[in-house]
């Protein structure tokens, strides 16, 4: 906008700003009388007559920041028409030295504007009318702000001013009594005025206290390559007399403070900010326990910093505050060996245990961003009553502890650590009330998986919120979380799970499980089952599965069909994609139809499937019993073999010298045996000297019958079967001609092993098949009836046998 039109009278509020204005002209405003807060910064206005702002009595608010005011825009009293302005802000206008009369302003509150001094710095006697002025803004970081010296007059005539905003004035020097007449400030902002140094806080501590001040903020007083300093007593010794509450020291340099300084400081302080300093070991620690603080941050120790662009001119420069008497080795000294995290073992092989005082009402310790490099071996913290705690963004690499006297910790942040060894018993009982635990940006996935009965987190019985993510994880063992039941938020995003593993039904508070941009492609039945048992107790849960390598396959199918009908609030399930059999990415727009398409596809498929298998499991199982019936006396004469050979206590034959045991092995009916072991007997084995194995004299004792079987067989030069009618319907008659038969095709290379004696005339009829071919291809003998027979029997049987 270049003009201003006019607004009906109905606005509390307008906001011109950040337009191309140059002009109010005159009565623009005439019928705006409601309007409350007017708002025409980041224009171009150059000119304002008197008449600019007629309309406004009741106009509480007016900011003119930034723009292009001057000396002549002043001439005229515009500001007269303001009889209820309580807020003026006139920054960024003024580049010279000039003091705008504002005295009839006289309930205003608020007045922010330029300050700039060449010479002498005081403020007008105007100011002595501006009885309610509590806050006064001339800070430099929002507009121009140049006063080199302040003295005792400087702020004379606004002794009632609370608020005093003097950060970035280029200010060199503060002399004692600037701020004596303040005696109602609560606030004082000294920050970004890089020459005072921190022998100016002498003078200004002096001059405040036994005041309201409850913060004083005097941050980066020293430049970025300043030396580093040193905190004495006399530096801050007059604030035990004040009730400040805040003390802000930011970005100075600072590294060691002189011993029982910080006793000084009042027991009304409750807030310390040290940030961006380069504190090292020293005697100053034991005072800790003095103070009464309630939260410190020191965050951004030791941190990396670049030169002012327009770095400030100072009378001198770089000088060293250190204490010269003061000499301290913090890797040496036996007085703080104590309070170092040693980053080994000592000479009995054990982690050192390291004390670390803390002021007893430390409620919140923010030590981010430090650059630390400890491994955290046993800590045990002095009476504390500590409720949140945040060592992130450092480089503490192993995690041993364990850690004690936490007892009141709800909050601990250990993110960003590039820690891969967490210890079982890191998390000691003493975290028995801890809330919060964020452990995001380490590399965990490399210890956690070994942790298979869940001891790491065992103690952690109140943990509502756990922050795993991006940690690198690829499995977690099932009992992982076994003991947080009151957990509601799990949160294991960024990692490389493929499965979920562990358990989760019993997490009965879960209210939302974020697996976001893992490597998970669905989620299986049995963990939907869990699932769903927390749904039934809960009612309501979220899960995130976005960013992950979902597939649309027939394996899935369960998976998809409980997307889709699940109470379960999968977050942004309508973005999520999904990957077909054919690798083609499709949309998960419509969850119901993906299912219905997936199910008609996946159902002829698995008909088709299963008959097959079912058609080449009978096939293979008709196909094994054939082979396997065909060759059972020969799958049976192998598993003999093998169980004889496997026995050292059985003879084995020496086949190069063809030498066994017996002549010959007699297989005959057990109806028969009275013709065996009389007439055959006598006849072969005592006249006639061939030796002869009966299974009633012959078999050894405590082996079963098939294998003292094979074993006669194979340790005989030759089996005689007694063939008769009892012989073959004999199931052991029959084993022991098949195992002979057997043991002549695979032993004796088809030599002829078997000798049939037939006993008893057997029609040819009565024979089975097997033995049939036997009797019909190889020789046997018949017994006679009569004595001439019977010598030529026995005559040629002997000569068959020897």
């Amino acid at each position: 906008m270049t003009q201003i039109r006019r607004f009906p009278n109905v606005l509390l509020k307008l906001s011109l700003r950040i337009n191309r204005l140059e002009v109010i002209k005159d009565g623009i405003f005439l019928e705006n009388t409601l309007l409350r807060s007017l708002d025409l910064s980041f224009n171009r206005i150059k000119t304002i007559s008197s008449s600019s702002f007629i309309g406004l009595e009741k106009l509480k608010e007016l900011d003119l920041q930034q723009n292009n005011l001057s000396k002549i825009s002043f001439t005229h009293q515009w500001f007269a028409s303001f009889k209820s302005l309580v807020y003026l802000n006139l920054k960024e206008n003024f580049y010279d030295e000039y003091q705008p009369d504002i005295s009839s302003f006289v309930r205003l509150e608020t007045l922010k504007m330029d300050f700039v001094f060449n010479k002498t710095t005081i403020l007008s006697k105007q100011f002595k009318n501006l009885k309610r002025l509590k806050l006064l803004d001339f800070s430099g970081f929002t507009g121009h702000c140049s006063v080199p010296v302040l003295t005792p007059h400087t702020f004379q005539n606004v002794p009632h001013v609370r608020h005093l905003n003097l950060s970035m004035c280029k200010i060199k020097s503060v002399q004692i009594g600037s701020f004596n007449t303040m005696k109602n400030i609560t606030s004082l902002d000294l920050s970004g005025n890089t020459c005072l140094k921190f022998q100016v806080l002498e003078n200004v501590t002096a001059d405040i206290q036994f005041s309201a001040i409850k913060i004083l903020k005097v941050n980066k007083i020293h430049k970025v390559f300043d030396m580093n300093t040193y905190l004495h007593t006399n530096h801050i010794r007059h604030l035990r007399n004040t009730s400040i509450q805040e003390l802000h020291m930011d970005s100075n340099r600072l590294q060691q403070v002189e011993p029982g300084a910080l006793r000084f400081l009042p027991r009304t302080l409750i807030y310390l900010s040290v940030r961006d300093n380069m504190f090292s070991l020293g005697p100053y620690l034991n005072d800790l326990l003095a103070l009464s603080v309630e939260t410190v941050d020191a965050s951004g120790m030791n941190s990396f910093h670049k030169e002012d662009r327009h770095p400030e001119t100072c009378n001198l420069d770089l000088v060293c505050t250190w204490h010269t008497n003061v000499r301290l080795d913090e890797f040496t000294d036996p007085q703080f060996n104590h309070l170092w995290f040693r980053s080994g073992t000592n000479e009995q092989g054990n982690f050192g245990r390291t004390v670390i005082p803390i002021p007893y009402n430390l409620t919140k310790l923010n030590y981010r961003s430090c650059g630390s490099q400890y491994n955290i071996t046993e800590v045990e913290l002095s009476n504390n009553k500590l409720q949140s705690v945040d060592l992130s963004n450092n480089i503490l690499t192993r995690w041993i502890g364990p850690l004690r006297n936490v007892k009141n910790l709800k909050y601990l942040d250990l993110s960003s650590n590039m820690c891969s060894h967490l210890s079982t018993f890191f998390f000691s009982p003493d975290f028995n009330i801890l809330e919060e635990l964020s452990l995001r940006n380490n590399l965990l996935g490399l210890i956690l998986p070994s942790d298979i009965h869940g001891n790491t987190f065992q103690h952690l019985l109140n943990v509502v919120k756990l922050d795993l993510s991006q940690n690198r994880i690829s499995k977690l063992p099932k009992l992982i979380f076994k003991s947080q039941r009151k957990m509601k938020i799990l949160d294991l995003s960024d990692n490389s799970i493929e499965t979920i593993d562990f358990q989760v039904s019993h997490l009965k508070n879960l209210s939302y499980l974020n697996l976001k941009n893992n490597f998970i492609t669905f989620i299986d039945s049995h963990t939907i089952v869990e699932i769903n048992f927390i749904v039934d107790k809960r009612k309501k849960l979220a899960i995130n599965l976005s960013e992950n390598k979902l597939i649309c396959t027939c394996n899935s199918q369960k998976f998809i069909d409980w997307m889709g009908s699940t109470s379960v609030h999968i977050v942004n399930k309508t973005h999520y994609f999904c990957q077909l059999s054919t690798g083609e990415r499709v949309p998960m727009k419509n969850i119901p139809e993906l299912f219905t398409t997936l199910e008609k596809d996946c159902t002829s498929y698995v008909v088709l499937t299963s008959g097959l298998v079912v058609a080449v499991s009978l096939f293979l199982i008709v196909l094994i019993m054939g082979i396997c019936y065909r060759f059972r006396w020969k799958l049976r004469y192998f598993y003999y073999m093998v169980k004889i050979r496997s026995r050292t206590k059985i003879p084995q034959i020496d086949e190069d010298e063809n030498e066994y045991m017996y002549d010959a092995f007699v297989s005959y009916s057990d109806d028969d045996r009275s013709f065996v072991h009389t007439q055959f007997l006598q006849t072969l084995e005592k006249e006639n000297g061939i030796r002869l194995c009966l299974h009633k004299r012959n078999f050894l004792p405590g082996n079963d019958i098939a294998t003292n079987v094979t074993s006669a067989i194979h340790n005989s030069r030759k089996t005689v079967v007694i063939m008769t009618y009892h012989y073959l319907k004999s199931y052991w008659c029959m084993f022991e001609f098949n195992m002979a038969r057997m043991e002549s095709i695979y032993e004796r290379n088809n030599e002829n092993v078997l000798f049939l004696v037939v006993y008893e005339q057997i029609s040819a009829r009565d024979f089975p098949m097997h033995i049939l071919e036997v009797v019909q291809s190889q020789s046997y003998i018949e017994f006679p009836n009569d004595e001439q027979g019977d010598v030529v029997f026995w005559r040629q049987l002997v000569t068959a046998l020897k």
